[in-house]
């Protein structure tokens, strides 16, 4: 598919979103670092971002995943 500008543009089939995330879910693995809910706010939009970008990127019919290791919903549901 040809952009208006004559650049072809690229679609996959699948496409793996795997964001930097606050890393909340490693709390109960015992991983030992710092930890604020502020992280969670301060990377929302750049996660947004990067779906966005991976769906723009998405052929009709594709299959996106999204991931992350948080369990925070600011991060997650919030996100997609």
């Amino acid at each position: 598919q040809r952009e208006p500008d004559g650049q072809f543009k690229l679609k996959f089939d699948r496409v793996l979103c795997d964001v930097p995330c606050s890393s909340d879910g490693g709390i109960r693995k015992g991983v030992r670092r710092p930890w604020s809910a502020a992280d969670g706010l301060a990377l929302h939009p750049k996660q947004i971002g990067i779906l966005l970008r991976g769906l723009e990127l998405l052929a009709p019919e594709g299959l996106l995943v999204y991931s992350t290791c948080s369990l925070n919903p600011i991060e997650d549901e919030a996100v997609v």
